[in-house]
């Protein structure tokens, strides 16, 4: 994220033809001294900002932060659009809220018509958008659809940091019972291992506040027996087929990958950030599903490549204890494995280049991997 105040400079003449085929975003009411942004830049709202001009068509994430008496920040609330050549956004300051939301008014395209007609009257309170960073983001959301845009948003359209919860009915609480079986008990233990998230209260989120990803398959089936609890836990190949048959191509699965990222990234969104993380845990371990869905590892890869370049520094720090770095090395291993010896390449020198990870030994057997010798006490 950029906090850039300085002036971009830009040749007249593209400036023309950037405003002529532009979106626009008119925003009204929102008081001065709020953080407000737009896809990677962040600004400060002053007296006579109205909204940004000149936004490139495709997907952008829009977002505001108010400011209190002591000027501490409110978690950031904003939604995401897909925009089109010459499309007019208008959104307005909730005050009950404190966010933008759609324009409360009986006629919205008369307003709109207004906006585009008087546009050269307009300029001087909507702020360009700034092209300095339009190649970061298009490397991040290049794939993204307004289809996939549609699907993934939430219900109400507002994208939050946490979304709201509320307690299942005590009808709906899952329950165990003196008929559960040795298998269920030792299959349960073994998906807690894999996932703690099972052990989180049982909490559901508000309808249409939540982004509506697709589900995320268990690495470890809640049915699998127990000889194959250590088979799916090593390649889960049947979980990723899983994800992928959701799709009609690998590219769906890229375009919700990113948009996921953005979320996250841009939104501060919790729950985008754990969709994220449970896909790449899932792809991450099994060689089996790099050799059968190539073309989806090698997008894949790509992704990566221009994601993780935008951690969070808590995640960019390359030990045994950050998850993500543990993952990927992983990754890397099965691309090696699976006949993606470039992808895997490509992907080990950005991540070196721009994060200083380094990954000695890659190929050689890891030993938790091997198998453990027991000396069976003589009789």
């Amino acid at each position: 994220m950029n906090k850039d105040n300085s002036s971009m400079q830009m040749d007249p003449q593209l400036a023309l033809r950037l405003l002529a085929d532009g979106g626009v975003l008119a925003i009204a009411g929102v008081p001065e001294g709020t953080e407000f942004g737009i896809d990677l830049c962040a600004y400060t709202i002053g007296p006579d900002f109205r909204g940004v001009k000149m936004i490139p068509p495709g997907v952008h994430y829009v977002w505001c932060s108010s400011r209190g008496p002591y000027g501490d920040a409110a978690p950031r609330v904003g939604f995401v659009h897909f925009f089109h050549q010459n499309e007019i956004v208008v959104r307005e300051w909730d005050h009950d809220l404190e966010e933008l939301r759609p324009r409360q008014i009986a006629e919205p395209e008369v307003e709109r018509d207004r906006i585009r007609k008087n546009l050269a009257q307009l300029e001087r309170v909507l702020a360009p958008y700034d092209y300095r960073y339009v190649v970061q983001w298009k490397e991040l959301t290049g794939s993204v659809t307004e289809p996939c845009v549609e699907r993934c948003r939430p219900a109400k359209g507002t994208i939050r940091t946490n979304i709201e919860l509320q307690s299942c009915p005590d009808a709906d609480r899952p329950r165990g019972g003196a008929g559960t079986s040795s298998i269920s008990r030792r299959n349960a233990a073994a998906r807690l291992l894999l996932d703690e998230s099972e052990l989180l209260p049982d909490l559901k989120p508000v309808e249409g506040t939540a982004p509506r990803f697709s589900s995320v398959p268990q690495r470890v089936p809640h049915d699998a027996p127990p000889a194959d609890v250590s088979r799916h836990a090593m390649d889960c190949i049947e979980a990723v087929d899983k994800v992928l048959e959701g799709f009609d191509s690998a590219d769906g699965l890229v375009e919700e990958l990113q948009l996921a990222y953005v979320f996250f990234l841009v939104g501060y969104s919790v729950e985008s950030l754990a969709h994220w993380r449970k896909l790449l845990g899932l792809l991450a371990h099994s060689e089996s599903a790099v050799t059968k869905h190539k073309l989806a590892y090698m997008k894949y890869s790509e992704v990566l490549a221009h994601q993780l370049p935008h951690l969070p520094e808590e995640l960019m720090v390359p030990s045994p204890h950050n998850t993500v770095y543990k993952d990927v090395r992983e990754l890397l291993v099965n691309l090696h494995a699976g006949g993606l010896s470039v992808s895997a390449d490509r992907l080990t020198k950005r991540l070196e280049k721009k994060l200083g990870w380094a990954f000695e030994g890659l190929l050689d057997e890891d030993p938790e991997n091997q198998p453990v010798v027991i000396e069976l006490p003589e009789p």
